[in-house]
């Protein structure tokens, strides 16, 4: 169990750097690469690039919210009766991740995931990239929310955001605790209530 839990923050970590490296992409700011670090490493990723200061906050943002929120997007998929496209998009957005890496960790886990999730997408069943997809939008929810009630004790995780825009980093946690927890609430619904539509 403890071991399982070791390996799932290295793919928790990865989810969170996909959160800049997106912001980055959207908008269209040079990527320099991003890094993974042994866990017990403070944040666990590195993503640099940006610039600017919306782009360099908002990045900062997306570090913790991305998690919950592509969870919750992965939910409202599935509850769409379209699991297939929660698999094509994590395979899809991992495999530019490949190009960016910038160590050894940064590379392996985006590469497990492309060759796991592509090889159930190619080759898995229905019911099969079903389950697939229910795990990955389960994991991003429930990693998502968990890993926001140890950010107090992450000591520097959230000092880019507060001496950006001084708003100070409790507010910036309280923040992240409580998009975690709503993600996690509505997209349990949207996967264990059959029809049930956000809004």
């Amino acid at each position: 169990m403890a071991f399982s839990t070791y390996i799932a923050r290295y793919f928790y970590v990865y989810a969170a750097a996909g959160g800049p490296l997106l912001v980055f992409v959207g908008l269209a700011q040079r990527i320099e690469g991003f890094w993974l670090y042994e866990v017990p490493a403070v944040v666990g990723n590195e993503v640099r690039g940006g610039r600017g200061w919306a782009p360099l906050v908002l990045a900062a943002l997306a570090r913790y919210l991305a998690p919950p929120l592509l969870g919750l997007a992965g939910a409202a998929l599935i509850a769409a009766g379209n699991p297939w496209a929660v698999l094509l998009a994590v395979t899809f957005l991992s495999i530019p991740a490949l190009l960016l890496a910038r160590n050894a960790l940064a590379f392996t886990i985006p590469l497990l995931v492309v060759l796991g999730l592509g090889a159930v997408l190619l080759n898995g069943s229905a019911e099969q990239q079903a389950f697939a997809a229910v795990f990955v939008v389960w994991f991003l929810l429930i990693a998502g929310t968990v890993q926001t009630f140890s950010i107090p004790a992450a000591k520097g995780s959230t000092e880019p955001l507060p001496r950006l825009t001084l708003i100070p980093g409790v507010v910036w946690r309280l923040l992240w605790v409580v998009v975690a927890i709503v993600a996690l609430i509505v997209g349990a619904q949207l996967l264990l209530r059959p029809g049930y539509g956000i809004g």
